[in-house]
């Protein structure tokens, strides 16, 4: 039985501070790669096909920024576990394990939504 929207709950964290933070910097220079190689891109007219490039590092930034805003690792929901800043321990409670793992595909689906627009937007300029 799949877990509806509804059911995700805002206290389904899997990270702790020092977790976010990293997840953060993670976003932060994903964003950055990101916009600079689409600036790069369209000011040296590089052809519209090899624009789609700008994909990966604005895919990376939407992960990170999106984790850490959420508090949720998806690579941890999928594997059942959290680092609460002491290291990665298992969860046991199945019900939490499956609200992590909603909440995680959410996470990727506006990631991966965010790099289609950004990439979108880099390829339609002239």
């Amino acid at each position: 039985m799949r877990p509806e929207k509804s059911f995700v709950k805002s206290s389904a964290i899997n990270i702790g501070p020092g977790e976010v933070r990293k997840r953060r910097l993670m976003g932060m220079v994903g964003l950055a790669a990101a916009v600079g190689l689409a600036f790069v891109a369209v000011f040296f007219g590089t052809p519209r096909w090899a624009r789609v490039f700008v994909f990966i590092p604005a895919w990376v930034a939407g992960l990170g920024l999106f984790q850490a805003k959420e508090k949720t690792c998806i690579a941890l929901a999928a594997r059942g576990a959290c680092n609460m800043d002491a290291g990665e321990e298992s969860i046991e409670d199945e019900n939490r394990i499956a609200q992590l793992r909603v909440k995680a595909r959410q996470i990727n689906r506006r990631a991966l939504i965010t790099a289609a627009l950004i990439t979108a937007l880099t390829v339609a300029f002239p």
